[in-house]
């Protein structure tokens, strides 16, 4: 529990920052020719007209996971990069 009192508000700034640094990026993706192709065309999921998807249903339950650990563990890994690196910065000095 120390450890997380120690300097808690300069990593929290951190940490939102990186977030919304992400998030920009994604917004910037979304207005792209590539992301409207996408919207037009839509994306049935694999499935065909009037059939089920034509995906393994352990994906269905896999797949809300993934979207999870990417949204919030890339923010992380970028985050413990940057501390880390600012670390050894500090410590060369």
């Amino acid at each position: 529990m120390k450890y997380l009192q120690y300097q808690w508000k300069t990593r929290l700034v951190v940490v939102l920052l990186i977030s919304i640094g992400v998030s920009i990026l994604l917004m910037g993706l979304d207005v792209t020719p590539w992301a409207q192709q996408i919207n037009l065309r839509g994306y049935s999921h694999g499935a065909d007209e009037g059939e089920g998807p034509n995906i393994p249903s352990f994906l269905l339950y896999v797949l809300p996971f993934v979207k999870e650990l990417i949204l919030i563990g890339i923010p992380l890994l970028l985050t413990l990069l940057w501390l880390k690196l600012t670390q050894v910065i500090g410590r060369a000095r």
